[in-house]
């Protein structure tokens, strides 16, 4: 794997399409309102306790807030995308040996990060695109697939061999 991927140079280039921005977005909301739901639950867990332990109505305070949040995380999910997804996002990606650059192109600057391969820990495959995912998917490299100008997708898996994991997003 080593040899072939220090041989080989893959690139994605040029402006990120609507319906994959949607997608990324989604997928983002997802994950914070997972997190959500996490809080939700253990603050029902805390509801349970109170009421377990404690006479009266103590358990209605973190039990009302539990609600919320789960709602809150509803809302998450489904409130409509803001200006950010009208926004061009014009990217490349460039993977070369152990390295991967990505640069966003912006109106007034460019944005240039360098990361190294063995620090990705998942790569989410859609029928879209990809996403390196590092720590979590909110700050994941996106990988349109249209937008390849260099390399193939076999050898895009190659270098991420045992981490590439199919994903479905729902709308």
């Amino acid at each position: 794997m080593q040899n072939f991927t220090k041989s080989m140079s893959i690139e994605f280039y040029g402006e990120i399409s609507l319906p994959t921005k949607k997608q990324t977005e989604r997928l983002k909301r997802m994950y914070f309102a997972r997190w959500i739901y996490v809080l939700a639950v253990i603050l029902a867990a805390v509801a349970l306790v109170v009421a377990f332990t404690r006479s009266g109505w103590q358990f209605v305070v973190p039990l009302i807030f539990a609600a919320l949040l789960g709602g809150a995380g509803l809302l998450f999910v489904r409130l409509p995308y803001g200006k950010k997804i009208q926004a061009p996002w014009k990217v490349r990606v460039v993977i070369d040996g152990e390295d991967i650059v990505w640069t966003q192109y912006l109106p007034q600057k460019e944005v240039v990060k360098k990361k190294k391969v063995q620090d990705v820990k998942k790569v989410f495959r859609t029928a879209s695109c990809y996403y390196l995912v590092y720590n979590d998917v909110s700050n994941a490299i996106v990988c349109e697939r249209c937008l390849l100008r260099r390399g193939t997708f076999d050898a895009f898996e190659m270098c991420f061999e045992g981490k590439v994991v199919k994903k479905q997003i729902p709308n």
